[in-house]
């Protein structure tokens, strides 16, 4: 049986690992309702490692004072400095 794998949720943290499916809160791979988007993350779960919850990194980012451009296939952001 085929798995719901929209990472449209989860592509928008800051801690997201796109490549392995992983983030720093689920190191061994994220779990399939948060990854699906059917669940958020925005307390500490009792089966994570650590304390981090979704971050939204473009927001994260234009904090920082950094320009966000979202890219045109993917809906990844590509951050730009000074």
């Amino acid at each position: 049986m085929e798995q719901d794998i929209n990472t449209r949720y989860c592509r928008k943290c800051l801690h997201f690992d796109g490549d392995t499916l992983t983030c720093s809160a689920f190191p061994m791979g994220i779990p399939v309702d948060l990854l699906s988007g059917k669940v958020k993350h925005l307390s500490k779960f009792p089966e994570q490692v650590g304390k981090d919850v979704f971050v939204n990194s473009a927001e994260y980012w234009e904090k920082e004072g950094l320009q966000v451009h979202w890219m045109e296939f993917g809906g990844d952001i590509e951050v730009v400095g000074d």
